[in-house]
Order: structure tokens, then C-alpha cells, then sequence
């Protein structure tokens, strides 16, 4: 067998048995046929670096976007010179500023042409698939693969900042998820093809070598070539993975697939890709989960138009110091019957907070951040949040990204980014209005002596493991002092429009006149704009194209950032500095000019002052009101919770406090809770009833508890978790096992008071 008809088996190759019988045909015939170490021999420990199968192909697919950039880049001279690789694609491609969302299904469709990827049936099942992934780029000539495709960490990119790759080796992490790797690729320049078949290689036990690696098939210790004449092989390159292992990824749609996968990392990708997904027959644009949520439509897409957005703020940029700046876009979801999960259509709902560098994802932050930080429990399964990084500074990705862009750095870096994306959430006041709504379409009122006799059992039980209790007011359902109750208020109406003028009659910071702003070192505030203008008067992403224009008199205070003008209504970032000095004045000044007419402004005045004190650790626990609801698999809360349908062991309850109400989900099909609920229902009804109550109690007291150990963590010493999804699992198990424990309790309980006549 010669390099021809190798070259045309393994083109024609459909599974791991095929490559194999084609190799041993190979190298009996070629004595001098070798296997060489792709970059170096050691390679194992750079090209095992990725743990997802799924991040190594869309690393592969990013190869291919550099490698139509770099044949935008050929064609175009390197003219004008681009920075990034979205200003090369809009520069080059022609894709808008806006994204590729503001270009046709068919326009998305044509550019798609150029960069491809294909699941096929290889050897049958998920964990052997076929994975094509094809560009029409620059290609590669034979003799520069050894130190291009199958090199590692090589500098061809590093000064090419038009390109998205940069470390020279995220592509061959494919490698290792094959049982082989064939690689293709031909030059604009040439009709040769170059061509190579990767593997991982095992030592026998007598070899000197400690761990294997990974090799590429040579001839004459060259890269096998053929001369293909006209156009039977296109330019650019081929990569086929044989035995691919997709298990993680094996749906058809939704985050445990493919399409769901590649739409969520390449979250607003600056070219957009074709997926041919062969096992469940169809053909779709990737055009990224940022993309979709700003109303772009292509075939296939559910009932031909985007998901249902009751409220989005578009990207606005915060300035963060010496750290350079982020971007920050957000889109709530609404719900459906069907679906009260509608994030996870486009990201994971347990991190829907992503973070991006060139429109790929690098990191997502968990839902806690939305959870407890933001207080928006309720849109925990309807908040997405884009995080984009470009603008950082240098230092400030090396400290916050790693190199496989699978995970964020914890630290100073890291933290700033949490911060703002809570305070930008918390500042919202529309987002605070959806999740009151949407808290009061699953509230349920509760009877009053039902309420004063669970507080006071609580209190008892709290009281005998030796806490010190205070009562949330002398009747149940008020605060302390009485007046007030603590049920849950109604959600506050929709802020009513503002509506718009030409020209503008006034702008104003909505701020209590009579008060100053107050400020401390280190602090950010958002301040509320509101006026009768256009949102075409500000651009928050172009300041100098703004007609809004922020003035600050006084030391120590900065404007760090706005956000868009939308329905009359804007945000302004205002930063003290670090070094501020205390008791400092002056004034906060807004100002928007007019067209032939005079400036229109409005001013507030600020000091500086101390930071609050560090919140204490609380000594006494507060009964609060206690709400319990019972949920199956079938109530909305159930999705909400983000509880599996299939697992009734995964999670036994969640507890959160709310407007001044302590409402304890908890599930009926939880095993423990089920067994004794069922064996008591065949017995008496009134002992089942009372067991619920019972349980509802045990869970309140030690969701309680639990709310004590994180007030005391929060203070200076205290005991600190080493991540919020950590913490959250943490706590799940934690409450499965005071579950089985109440359960237990609860149903002895019952039984003692049935015994003694008592119930």
C-alpha cells in the first residue's frame, strides 16, 4: 500500500476497525514507516490537560476559526490592521458590531459554510463516535504540520492578536478522547495534501519509559503526503476523530448535547459553525446562547422565533481600577407551563453567570450569586448574566483564566468581577419587581394559631439544644413591635414609562434632595437616572457619542460606568476611591445636551464617610414566621430548585428566608419522608397530618440553625467555604441527612403522642 491508496482508505474510513486495518496495511508495506511524538516526547501531561471531551472539540473548532481569520487576514493583506478577533471578523467578514445577531438566517448560514462540525455513528454507541470538524482556511503545506498542528505549545500565534488561540496546544486535546486522530490538510498555495494519523502509545512492561504518549505516523521520517490535482481535496484542513468518546453528550438537544454544549461555550462566537449531527438527523447554525437571547432566529429553532424576554439590560462596561474593565448584559426569561427551567436552553442553570474572552466561554459563576447574594431566589431558573472580559487588563486575565478555559482563578480578580455582577443585579429595580411577582405566584397563606403554635414549638426545641430565641413579635404574622406583618408583600407595580420628548425637557439623579449620598472608601454605588429622552442620547459603550455627561466635584469619587438608556431609566457607577479621605463633600452632577438648546442637568451633593462596622455575629436566633410547602416532581418549585425528576433521594429540602418569612420547601417523594407519611396514612389520617407538621418543624429548626452558621461565617473568623457550589452541595447533603433524621423523630414523635392519648 502506498501514500495514495493509505490516503484514500483512510479518507473512506467510517470506525476505529477501519483505521486499523488500513495502518497494519500501511506499515507491512512500508518498513520505514515510523511513529513519532506529536511536539515532544513527554506530551502527555499538555495534551491530558482538559476534562471534557466536549471543551477539547470546541478548541478544534476554534482552530478552525483562527484558520479562517488567518485566510481573512492572507486575502486582505493584513489591511487595516485588527486588534481582536471580533474587529477581524467584522473588519474582514463583514459581521456587524451588534453580533451575528443582527445579520439574516441566510447571511449566518453562508459564513457557517466556512468552519464545520460532524457527529456520525463511528462504532455505534457514545463513547465511540465519529467526529468530523472541517475549515475552509489558509490550510497547511505537509512540511509545516510537524510544527503547527502537530506541535505543542509552539509561538505561532502569540503575535497574531487578530486570532483567538494563543498557547499553541488546546486543539490536541482531542487526542486524547480518540482512539485515533487523522488529520488532512491542503495550502492555497498547492495541490498536495498533507496527511497524518495520531494515537496514543503504550509502553511494554520491560520499556524504560514510565507512561506512554502521544505519536503521529511518518514515512521517511516526513509527514505523509499525496498530490491531488483539481479540486477532489478543498483548501483548508480536516481533522477526523475515531472513537470519540461523547457520553457526557449524548441528547439531542438541551446542555446534555452537543448543539446545546457548542451554543453555550462559544456563548457569541465571532464566527458562526455548522453541526451536522448524524445520529439524530439534522443540520443547525451555532451561533452562541448570546445570540439567540438577542432574537436571533435560524431552521430548527423552536417555533421559528426567540425565547420570551420580559427584561434585559444590553452591555454596558464597569470600570475596575488598575484591572482594566468588564462588560456586564443581562436577560430575564419568562417561563413556561412546560418549561420553568427556560436557562437551560442556553446555559448551565446551576452557573448562569458566563464569562468570556473573544465570545467564548472561560468560566461560569454559580447561581448563588443570583440566589442569596442578589436576593433573587425567584429567577434563579430565568437569569442569565454575560460577563464579557476583553477589556481587562493583561494581568488581570493571566490571574483570572487558566490556559484549558475551563475554569476561573478564585482571587482579587475574581472577586471584583462577583461584586459588581451582584450589585448591578441588586441595583435593578425591575429584576427586584419579576422576582416579588414571581414570589407571589407561589405564595400560599398560612393559619395564624397554625403559625403561633410552630414558632413556639421551634422555640422550644432551639431553646433545649441551649440557643438563646427571641420571637418575631407578640402575634403571629407581625414584626418586632408589632404594626407590620411580616406575610409577603404583593410585588410592587411596573415602574410606569417615562415617556419620551425631542427635545429632552429634564434629566434627574433620584436621590432624597434634603440627604447627601454617602459614600465610603472602597465603595460603589449605582445611582438611578431617570429622563424624557430617547435612549439614543446615551451610549454607555462610546462616552465620547454620549450626550449624558457625568461631573463630579470633590476628591475621591469616580464615574466607573453607565448602563444603557432604556424606557427613560439608566444607572450610573459611581467609585470612591481606596485612599478617599473621610468626611470629604461635594456634588454629584448629571448634565445632557440638546441640539441648539441649552443643557439640561440635575445635581445631589455627597460625603465621605467611615465604613460601617463589621456585622457582628448574631448571639440570639429570631423566630421568624414559618412557611412550610410540600413539592413533588410535578410543582413549578420542583424545576425552580433545579431537582432532578428521576432522583426523589437527590435533595430532601431548601429553606430560604423571604421578606421576613422562612418558607421550607420540602419533598414528598423524598424517600425517608415518604415511607413514614405512607405507613401512617394506612393508619390514621390525623397521625399523618400531624407527622407533617411535626417534620415541617424539624426542618425549620434546623434550616434555622444552618442560618446561624452562616451569619457567624460572615464575620471576621469565621469558618469560610471554599466555593458556592462547594457550600451548596455541602448543604443539599447536609439536609438529606437531617431529612432521614426528622423523618425518624418526627414519626416516633407521632406515635409517643398517639400512645399517650395526648393526639
Amino acid at each position: 500500500m502506498n501514500q495514495s491508496q493509505f490516503f484514500k482508505a483512510l479518507s473512506e474510513a467510517m470506525c476505529v476497525t477501519d483505521v486499523e486495518k488500513a495502518l497494519t496495511e500501511f506499515e507491512t508495506a512500508n518498513s520505514s514507516a515510523k511513529w513519532v511524538p506529536v511536539g515532544r516526547e513527554n506530551n502527555r501531561g499538555t495534551i491530558e490537560a482538559s476534562s471534557d471531551p466536549g471543551r477539547s472539540l470546541i478548541e478544534r473548532l476554534t482552530n478552525g476559526i483562527d484558520a479562517v481569520l488567518e485566510a481573512e487576514y492572507v486575502r486582505h493583506k493584513g489591511y487595516p490592521e485588527c486588534s481582536s478577533p471580533k474587529e477581524a471578523s467584522q473588519t474582514w467578514l463583514g459581521i456587524p458590531k451588534g453580533g451575528l445577531s443582527e445579520m439574516s438566517t441566510k447571511e449566518r448560514q453562508q459564513l457557517a459554510d466556512r468552519v464545520s462540525i460532524q457527529i456520525l455513528e463511528g462504532d455505534g454507541n457514545w463513547n465511540h463516535r465519529l467526529v468530523v470538524v472541517e475549515d475552509r482556511g489558509t490550510g497547511l503545506l505537509p512540511e509545516s504540520m510537524p510544527g503547527t498542528i502537530l506541535s505543542l505549545s509552539e509561538s505561532n500565534k502569540i503575535k497574531k492578536r487578530y486570532l483567538v488561540g494563543a498557547y499553541g496546544q488546546g486543539g490536541s486535546s482531542t487526542f486524547a478522547c480518540s482512539q485515533f486522530t487523522v488529520i488532512d490538510s491542503r495550502h492555497t498555495s498547492s495541490t498536495r495534501v498533507g496527511f497524518a494519523v495520531v494515537k496514543y502509545y503504550e509502553p511494554p512492561p520491560d520499556d524504560e519509559a514510565k507512561v506512554g504518549n502521544y505519536v503521529y505516523l511518518t514515512l521517511d521520517d516526513k509527514v505523509l503526503e499525496v498530490d491531488v490535482p483539481g479540486g477532489e481535496v478543498p483548501i483548508g484542513t480536516r481533522v477526523r476523530h475515531f472513537g470519540y468518546d461523547l457520553t457526557k453528550y449524548n441528547a439531542s438537544l438541551g446542555p446534555s448535547s452537543v448543539y446545546g454544549l457548542l451554543n453555550g461555550v462559544l456563548f457569541d462566537p465571532v464566527v458562526p459553525v455548522w453541526l451536522s449531527n448524524g445520529i439524530h438527523k439534522y443540520r443547525r447554525v451555532i451561533k452562541g446562547s448570546r445570540n439567540a437571547l438577542n432574537g436571533a432566529v435560524d431552521d430548527g429553532d423552536e417555533n421559528k422565533k426567540g425565547p420570551t424576554i420580559p427584561h434585559s439590560v444590553p452591555m454596558y462596561y464597569v470600570d475596575l481600577g488598575d484591572l482594566g474593565s468588564i462588560g456586564i448584559e443581562y436577560w430575564v426569561l419568562e417561563p413556561t407551563e412546560t418549561n420553568q427551567q427556560p436557562i437551560r436552553s442556553f446555559v448551565d442553570p446551576a452557573r448562569p453567570i458566563v464569562l468570556t474572552l473573544h465570545g467564548q466561554s472561560h468560566a461560569e459563576m454559580s447561581q448563588v450569586l443570583v440566589r442569596k447574594d442578589a436576593d433573587l431566589s425567584y429567577l434563579r431558573q430565568r437569569l442569565i448574566c454575560h460577563v464579557d472580559c476583553n477589556r481587562l487588563t493583561p494581568g488581570a486575565k493571566r490571574a483570572l483564566f487558566v490556559s484549558n478555559r475551563e475554569e476561573a482563578r478564585r482571587g482579587q480578580v475574581y472577586s471584583r468581577i462577583e461584586q459588581e455582577v451582584v450589585k448591578a443585579l441588586r441595583s435593578d429595580d425591575e429584576l427586584t419587581r419579576l422576582n416579588a411577582e414571581a414570589r407571589e405566584k407561589g405564595y400560599q397563606q398560612q393559619d395564624q394559631e397554625a403559625q403561633k403554635q410552630m414558632q413556639s414549638e421551634v422555640a422550644r426545641l432551639l431553646r433545649l439544644q441551649g440557643m438563646n430565641v427571641e420571637m418575631a413579635g407578640g402575634v403571629p404574622g407581625q414584626q418586632p413591635g408589632g404594626g407590620h406583618p411580616v406575610n409577603p408583600r404583593g410585588p410592587r407595580p411596573k415602574p410606569e414609562s417615562i415617556a419620551t420628548r425631542e427635545p429632552p425637557t429634564f434629566v434627574r439623579i433620584v436621590w432624597d434632595e434634603s440627604e447627601p449620598i454617602l459614600f465610603y472608601p472602597e465603595q460603589s454605588r449605582y445611582l438611578r437616572v431617570e429622563t424624557d429622552a430617547n435612549s439614543g442620547y446615551h451610549n454607555p459603550s462610546d462616552p465620547r457619542a454620549s450626550r449624558v455627561n457625568f461631573i463630579i466635584s470633590g476628591d475621591g469619587l469616580a464615574i466607573a460606568g453607565t448602563t444603557p438608556l432604556k424606557g427613560g431609566r439608566m444607572r450610573a457607577i459611581v467609585r470612591c476611591d481606596s485612599k478617599a479621605k473621610l468626611d470629604v463633600t461635594g456634588t454629584i452632577r448629571v448634565e445632557m445636551t440638546r441640539t441648539g438648546l441649552p443643557a439640561i442637568g440635575d445635581t445631589r451633593t455627597f460625603k465621605i464617610v467611615a465604613p460601617p462596622p463589621a456585622k457582628p455575629a448574631t448571639k440570639a436566633v429570631s423566630i421568624p414566621r414559618i412557611d412550610p410547602r410540600p413539592i413533588d416532581p410535578s410543582h413549578t418549585q420542583w424545576a425552580i430548585l433545579d431537582w432532578p425528576l428521576n432522583d426523589p433521594g437527590f435533595a430532601a429540602s431548601s429553606a430560604e428566608m423571604d421578606s421576613g418569612t422562612l418558607v421550607v420547601w420540602y419533598s414528598t417523594v423524598y424517600p425517608s419522608y415518604a415511607k413514614e407519611v405512607t405507613a401512617l396514612e394506612h393508619r390514621d389520617h390525623a397521625l399523618a397530618r400531624s407527622f407533617n407538621t411535626r417534620y415541617a418543624i424539624w426542618l425549620a429548626v434546623h434550616s434555622l440553625l444552618l442560618q446561624q452558621e452562616e451569619a457567624d461565617a460572615a464575620v471576621p473568623g469565621g469558618a469560610q467555604v471554599a466555593s458556592e457550589d462547594i457550600a451548596d452541595q455541602y448543604e443539599r447533603l447536609e439536609r438529606c441527612r437531617i431529612a432521614r433524621m426528622s423523618a425518624m423523630i418526627a414519626a416516633r414523635e407521632v406515635r409517643e403522642l398517639k400512645a399517650s392519648g395526648t393526639e
